[in-house]
């Protein structure tokens, strides 16, 4: 919380930052206790305690890196799935974190519209061209529907292909 100060009489105040050095020349630890009194002092642990540390935002290489990227991709299908705007995915890393508090993975999840639809042009879109690729390769027939249209400024343009397998029956693949 202190540190030496600019001679061997101050300390410097670690949670006032601003260069804030406490004289403990005439009263010693008494000085210390006036200062850590103080509104400015008050105010200061206060704000150090709300804020969270840099590290804090990062995920650490292991175990908890890959649930939450797990968590991310997961998120990223769901909105997709459901036919949800990337904009919902803007609260829903606080909404993690205030309903799982004790949990890692949602303390580390951070996947807003921007990664979301990173996630989802990058990783699940390719998958599933990769999926539906590797399903068609042995079918000589299909049907095709397609239809264009726009969701406000996006071009949209879904692809789903009917086929028969004879493993499976009749199957569908959407992109």
């Amino acid at each position: 919380m202190y540190r030496p100060g600019r001679n061997k009489w101050e300390a410097e105040c670690t949670v006032c930052k601003a260069c804030t050095y406490v004289c403990v020349s005439n009263k010693g630890a008494g000085d210390l206790k006036a200062h850590m009194d103080t509104d400015k002092h008050r105010k200061a642990v206060q704000g150090e305690s709300l804020s969270a540390k840099l590290t804090d935002f990062f995920v650490r290489p292991g175990k908890t890196e890959d649930a939450v990227n797990a968590a991310e991709g997961a998120f990223a299908f769901h909105t997709v799935k459901h036919h949800n705007s990337y904009r919902s995915m803007d609260c829903t890393s606080a909404l993690l974190k205030k309903a799982f508090p004790d949990s890692d993975t949602a303390k580390k999840f951070s996947s807003a519209r921007t990664k979301t639809e990173a996630i989802v042009n990058g990783v699940i879109a390719p998958h599933s061209i990769d999926v539906a690729h590797e399903a068609l390769k042995e079918i000589q027939y299909c049907g095709v529907s397609t239809d264009g249209s726009n969701h406000g400024a996006v071009k949209i343009f879904p692809i789903i292909i009917q086929y028969f397998d004879w493993k499976r029956g009749v199957a569908c693949k959407q992109n």
